[in-house]
């Protein structure tokens, strides 16, 4: 997909450009999904009254509070904007919050006794986080006014007057005023340190800042002071799940003390700083607990039930159910919108956004209930790229059930044509807030419909993403006949990423180029293709390009210095490339493809999306999907050899059936020297989403576009005087059925072999040659462990240019 925002990480020549993801805010996907507040189905970001009687907190898109020992929730927001992050004010009159309306984020403020909200920012940048003085005559918040990023202003309540606070380099974030008023904490980079940074503090009456305590965080610390000003409770990461710990207000040595194999979030603790409030995913959605201020094991704490619950406007519920052609249970993602505007998720489930479209979603396993406001409600049910998506709207009457069915009907039967979608790259655990188990992520296969999952674990930064037990080279037991799910490996390099799928072990380490740990240097691609080789398994590079040429009359070879793969397959390294992924463009991974594909080299186009499901602002698993044409019954041994194969095309959604002389994506056709110089294409594309052209390459060349909108079969010729390839792709606009950013689909060629003779661009060779010189000037000083090691990877860059040079009949001019 075409990133509308890049994040440049500038550490040293030995780190790629990393783009980032789609933005509604205009900010990276990390800061988008981890920094920004979320919708919840269950209580998030716990904050007490004064006086200790009452907690609020925000859920569902709203402000609600809760008696601190059980009762009723209250609600005191409601749509059309959505509301996170309540902030108790120190006088006990006022709530502030953070508020997405107008497709920004502001900080708002209302009574505690609910009622009329008044927005107190409506600047064009985002503002959040709030925190109170003590006097709660003012608010400190984050915001990006500043140009520069995030830093700390003050807002004074009473004429909105704003001054900035606190503006270093980099990202200051999740200000807490200390109880006596007169010291801010905050989170914020530590120079030559890993993750979003450290704890802060700093004299309000003005003077400098002092590290308290640094770990390698995600957005997640967010520091409250205890009570007596001498301690910080606050969450933290370094035993793997996220913990809240607490640390001295002067430094030190921190403890856990909410040791739990799963998430806790956002501790806020009691004004008497006798316990504290926080969240929990062990039951999958947020839960609100109370603990003792030392902590404990689960059985310490004190589970504060969200229910009965009064809303703020009159709702009803909706019992839905999602069924096939057949009247049976259909697994399916769901989308809604309520009468006041705002998507609501079921108790219990997730609630996520598709950043791209800005659609939330949620997964259903096929019957759900809806407690939304009275009114028409809006729902629409998909199963990935074979069925038709089916939509209704149900009135909601105040207090009342209503029933409704939704059926999802088939667009094409690929499975009983041999064709299985797939997802060469999906994740797992990603720091996500939502408690995601085995179950959860089989299940959002399952509704997508994607009939293998390959699941990989990688490291981001130091952390471990996933579960180091998770690779058995086996299907994980929840796996069906038709739906498996099998766990692999990604390989984060700073020159490219490859996915080994398939495979039984691990090949380590999971990441290189990786500034501040023992990774740092360059890391070559070569072990891993190998090592899954070696395995029975597959390796492939994950998405490839960010962008096409700049400019396409003169390309630049420069460009193309942020990844190995013109090296790696120079070498005969790579089973698959993924044409269609989140984190690149289409269009632009497509030209490298098919330069590579003109020097002679077999690549199958593959799909993988690269999401990861247990945060809330990222796109379902399948978004980018391989469809691999199986011989046999389908497993993953059948799927790997028909993309080893080639018999595969990679597509955002449209479905694409390519044949050439009767012979499919990665079968070779042979012709005689005398044999006709044209081929006859057919190619049938289907699509739950609107496509505008057809285009047939050939050797590189795109032909003119078809159009297809009334016409999904297409039947012609081509010419191939010389041999080469011949393959297919569709494009289309944006599509709220798209979670990718285009309709975009991509075969394998079919291979024409003319007399015994492979055609090769010499052209393409000669800049590919350059690349690979561009590689090289890119990575030079990268700062090697020894002097062998630069020789090693030296000589891979130099046999890679030599393929190129020969393929090319020489050096440029020749």
């Amino acid at each position: 997909m075409t990133r509308r925002v890049f994040a440049i990480l500038a550490l040293s020549l030995s780190v790629a450009v990393v783009s980032a993801g789609p933005s509604r805010y205009g900010f990276s996907d990390r800061i988008e999904r981890h920094l920004f507040p979320e919708v919840t189905t269950g209580p998030d970001n716990p904050s007490w009254s004064p006086d200790g009687t009452w907690i609020a907190f925000s859920m569902q898109g709203d402000i609600w509070k809760i008696p601190s020992k059980g009762g009723e929730a209250v609600a005191l927001t409601h749509g059309p904007a959505y509301y996170f992050e309540p902030a108790w004010s120190p006088d006990g009159k006022s709530i502030a919050f953070t508020m997405d309306t107008d497709g920004n984020l502001d900080v708002g403020v209302v009574s505690s006794d609910g009622g009329v909200v008044t927005r107190l920012t409506d600047a064009r940048e985002v503002d959040l986080e709030p925190a109170w003085s003590r006097d709660s005559q003012d608010l400190f918040f984050v915001s990006a006014r500043g140009g520069r990023g995030f830093d700390i202003f003050k807002l004074h309540v009473a004429d909105r007057a704003v001054t900035p606070v606190v503006s270093d380099p980099g990202d200051q974030t999740q200000p807490a005023v200390s109880p006596d008023g007169l010291t801010l904490a905050y989170v914020s980079p530590v120079q030559g340190k890993l993750g979003t940074g450290g704890i802060w503090t700093r004299p309000l009456a003005g003077g400098p800042p002092t590290l308290v305590h640094y770990e390698e965080s995600e957005y997640r610390m967010r520091p409250h002071w205890t009570p007596d000003g001498k301690a910080f409770l606050y969450d933290s990461d370094d035993m793997g799940s996220n913990d809240v710990a607490i640390v001295p207000a002067t430094g030190g040595n921190p403890f856990v003390i909410t040791n739990d194999p799963m998430g806790e979030f956002s501790p806020a603790p009691s004004p008497d700083g006798a316990s504290f409030a926080f969240v929990s995913n062990r039951t999958g959605p947020m839960t609100l607990e109370i603990a003792p201020i030392g902590g404990g094991p689960l059985g310490s704490w004190r589970h504060l039930a969200i229910g009965p619950r009064r809303a703020a406007v009159p709702t009803g519920l909706v019992h839905a159910t999602v069924v096939d052609a057949y009247g049976a249970p259909m697994p399916a993602r769901i989308e809604v919108k309520a009468s006041d505007g705002r998507a609501y998720a079921p108790d219990g489930g997730f609630a996520r956004v598709i950043a791209v479209s800005e659609t939330h979603y949620f997964h259903a396993t096929s019957a759900f209930d809806l407690d939304v406001p009275a009114g028409p409600l809006a729902i629409e049910a998909l199963r990935g790229f074979e069925y038709r998506p089916a939509t209704t709207t149900v009135d909601v009457k105040p207090g009342a059930t209503a029933n409704v069915t939704l059926t999802l009907r088939r667009l094409v039967d690929a499975p009983a044509m041999g064709w299985y979608g797939g997802d060469t790259h999906a994740h797992d655990l990603h720091q996500g807030r939502f408690g995601l188990t085995h179950r959860t992520l089989f299940d959002e296969s399952l509704a997508e419909d994607l009939h293998l999952t390959n699941v990989l674990i990688h490291m981001d930064g130091t952390r471990i993403m996933g579960r180091w037990a998770d690779l058995t080279g086996k299907p994980d037991p929840l796996s069906t006949p038709t739906h498996i799910m099998q766990f692999a490996e990604e390989f984060r390099g700073s020159l490219g990423h490859i996915g080994m799928i398939g495979i039984k072990t691990y090949v380590l380490p999971l990441t290189g180029g990786e500034n501040n740990t023992a990774y740092a240097q360059v890391a070559s691609d070569v072990p891993y293709l190998d090592g899954a080789r070696a395995q029975g398994g597959l390796a492939g590079y994950m998405h490839p390009y960010t962008r096409a040429s700049q400019n396409p009359a003169a390309p630049n070879p420069a460009q193309w210095d942020g990844s190995l793969i013109p090296v790696d397959v120079a070498l005969g390294k790579g089973d698959f490339y993924d044409v269609e992924s989140l984190y690149s463009d289409e269009l632009g991974s497509a030209e490298m493809y098919y330069r590579l594909l003109n020097c002679g080299f077999r690549l199958p186009a593959t799909g993988g999306t690269d999401n990861f499901p247990d945060v809330w602002r990222d796109p379902p698993p399948g978004t980018d999907r391989t469809y691999a044409k199986v011989s046999g019954p389908l497993s993953v041994a059948s799927w790997l050899a028909a993309v080893k194969a080639g018999h595969t095309f990679g597509t955002t959604g449209p479905l694409i059936f390519l044949t050439v002389n009767g012979r499919e994506p990665g079968d070779e056709l042979q012709l005689g020297a005398s044999a006709p110089t044209e081929v006859t294409v057919k190619v049938t594309v289907s699509s739950i989403a609107p496509v505008d052209k057809l285009e047939i390459i050939v050797n590189g060349v795109v032909g003119p576009p078809i159009p297809i909108a009334n016409t999904p079969t297409y039947e012609g010729t081509v010419s191939v005087p010389a041999g080469g390839w011949v393959a297919a792709r569709v494009v289309g606009p944006p599509s709220k059925h798209i979670a990718d950013s285009y309709a975009f689909a991509q075969t394998t060629p079919v291979y024409v072999v003319r007399n015994g003779k492979t055609f090769v661009s010499q052209d393409d060779a000669r800049f590919l040659a350059g690349v690979v010189d561009a590689i090289w000037a890119r990575t030079m000083r990268s700062p090697w462990r020894s002097d062998a090691e630069r020789a090693a990877f030296k000589a891979q860059i130099d046999q890679a240019k030599a393929v190129y040079v020969r393929l090319a009949g020489g050096l440029p001019g020749s």
